[in-house]
Parts: C-alpha cells; sequence; structure tokens
C-alpha cells in the first residue's frame, strides 16, 4: 500500500462544497464591470475589501489610440465574463441578447481601429481596411509589443 493509499482513507467527512446556480442580475455598465472584476453585481462579494484602484483608463491624457484600446478592451473583458454566464446558461435571453450587442461594438471598434491605427486581429485586417489588397502585418511594433499607442 502507498502512502497516497494511506493518507486518502478516512471516514471523516473533511468538507462538502455547496455552490449555488446563478441567476441574472442586471449587469454593470461596462467600466464598472471592469473596475469590479465582474459584469455581475450578484457576483461581486467583497469579502476583504481592498482599496479602490485608480481606473487606468479613465486617464484623460490618454492618446486617442490608448482610448480605443481601452474602449475594446473593456468590450473584450465583458464578453469574456458573460461566455462564462452562457456557458452554464445557454437559453437565456438577455444574456444571449447582450452577448450579441457586446460583440457587434467589439466588432465595430476592432475595425474602426484597425482603419485609423493598425489592425489588432487578423479579422480586422479586412473589416478595418476593406480596400486592403495585401493580407499582412503592417511594419514595425504592434500595440502589444509597445508600439503605437
Amino acid at each position: 500500500m502507498s502512502i497516497l493509499d494511506e493518507c486518502c482513507k478516512t471516514s471523516e467527512t473533511l468538507a462538502m462544497a455547496s455552490v449555488p446556480l446563478q441567476e441574472w442580475c442586471e449587469p454593470y455598465d461596462l467600466n464598472t464591470a471592469l473596475s469590479k472584476g465582474t459584469i455581475f453585481p450578484c457576483l461581486n462579494m467583497e469579502f476583504f475589501r481592498a482599496e479602490d484602484i485608480p481606473c487606468s483608463i479613465c486617464n484623460e491624457n490618454q492618446s486617442p489610440q490608448a482610448k480605443k484600446l481601452n474602449e475594446i478592451n473593456t468590450i473584450s473583458f465583458a464578453i469574456n465574463d458573460l461566455t462564462l454566464y452562457l456557458d452554464t446558461h445557454p437559453a437565456c435571453e438577455k444574456g444571449l441578447s447582450l452577448f450579441k450587442e457586446l460583440l457587434k461594438k467589439r466588432l465595430d471598434l476592432l475595425a474602426e481601429y484597425a482603419e485609423e491605427f493598425v489592425p489588432l486581429t487578423h479579422l480586422s485586417m479586412i473589416t478595418g481596411t476593406p480596400d486592403t489588397c495585401e493580407y499582412g502585418w503592417p511594419e514595425g511594433p504592434l500595440p502589444w509589443e509597445g508600439g503605437h499607442i
């Protein structure tokens, strides 16, 4: 008998978890959601309240490019959080409606960003610059490499 077999045999109940199923609640606005770490107020359970962190995306001195990129990141965060909810609630009409709305906004913002600055995704190479004759990334560092912002 191995040590693992010996240590895992017990007649005691060490713990029992109870995980309630999340219900739909009206989501935060996108900027609040980003600062809270969730789009759902009902999931924001502050067991240990941290100090408020200054909103880095609210900085008035940002370049137009940085502001647009922060909009894309904020909506992307909300879509990711909403996807987790929809994984367990695939028939929720409100959740699906919000998902479609946010996805359209994100695609529009990616196209605008590509047209004004540089494509961020392979799809926005075409949607942001529909008159392009060549597929490819622009020369120089991209935003995630520290360039263009």
